[in-house]
């Protein structure tokens, strides 16, 4: 059911042949997938991440949400709803790294693609959700080629710094969906597997360039078998439509961008039924709203 990883990049410390195999890397249909829980949980527990290359949208569906990211960056919102306030607004610089909150608030074929019933099956699989798997915020992100990059990379960071709003223990982790092919010189996302065993480490930025001095940072004292000799990194290359899974303390980050296309992804942040958010937390803001929130995996 698992084959080998993908192989490390340039920048990267390679992983040891012992872990090639066991690396969670699905190379089976998602029903499959589901079918083996135990196993792929296991896994997941283990390394932080899963890594699904096949698609789980088809072709149509993959074509419409692309397009509908480069509308919602041109300020064109399908359902007419903007999407809530970003660092991103319509008219800036397209050289820049482009990253917009809650992007299917504006254009149904986002909240398709984001609701996709074999992603969630795979999510609950990873994490062994009982009850369901729901889609709490969602980026879009539009990396752009080096050629017109500005501050592209994104920095090593673990997405907890960023949840302060979810109480102690909450079962939350992200699924990176690729809506075009990201290739090793598309400036994909890396993982450092095995790092949410770190635990929350002081030091991460996503907005972060110099990725040299923030993994100095995150791994000065790290315990739980941290640090710079145990620094591994996996680039996460997918066809269109494949998506990966991460858990909120992984380290990752990403590279330039050195193809000639822009990277276009979505990050979807997701929860199961083990989490619970603060009371007036921002993370909280939409919950109940199934055309922002979607639950795309429920137990029968």
């Amino acid at each position: 059911m698992y084959g080998n990883i993908l192989s490390a990049n340039a920048h990267a410390r390679p992983l040891p042949p012992a872990r090639l195999g066991a690396m969670i890397t699905t190379d089976a249909p998602a029903a499959s997938v589901h079918a083996a829980g135990s196993a792929v949980k296991a896994a997941f527990d283990r390394d932080g991440c899963l890594i699904h290359p096949h698609p789980v949208l088809a072709a149509e569906q993959i074509s419409r949400a692309a397009r509908a990211l480069y509308d919602i960056r041109d300020g064109r919102f399908e359902t007419g709803r903007p999407p809530p306030d970003s660092n991103w607004k319509p008219g800036d610089d397209v050289r820049r790294l482009c990253k917009i909150e809650q992007p299917q608030r504006a254009d149904r074929a986002v909240l398709e693609a984001i609701s996709s019933p074999a992603l969630g099956r795979l999510a609950a699989a990873a994490t062994g959700a009982r009850e369901f798997v729901q889609a709490w915020w969602v980026q879009l992100l539009i990396k752009p080629p080096e050629s017109a990059a500005q501050n592209t990379q994104v920095g090593w960071h673990q997405d907890e710094s960023y949840w302060s709003g979810w109480e102690q223990g909450s079962e939350l982790f992200t699924a990176w969906l690729a809506l075009d092919v990201v290739a090793e010189d598309s400036g994909p996302m890396v993982f450092v597997p095995g790092s949410q065993r770190w635990g929350l480490r002081p030091g991460g930025d996503f907005y972060g360039q110099d990725l040299e001095a923030l993994q100095e940072k995150l791994t000065t004292g790290a315990g739980g078998g941290g640090g710079t000799d145990a620094w591994r990194e996996l680039p996460v290359c997918l066809p269109a439509g494949g998506f990966s899974l991460h858990h909120r303390l992984l380290i990752h980050g990403s590279r330039t961008n050195r193809s000639s296309r822009d990277r276009l992804g979505l990050a979807i942040h997701l929860r199961t039924e083990r989490s619970q958010p603060k009371d007036g937390a921002w993370e909280a803001r939409y919950l109940d709203d199934p055309t922002t929130c979607p639950k795309i995996w429920k137990a029968s």
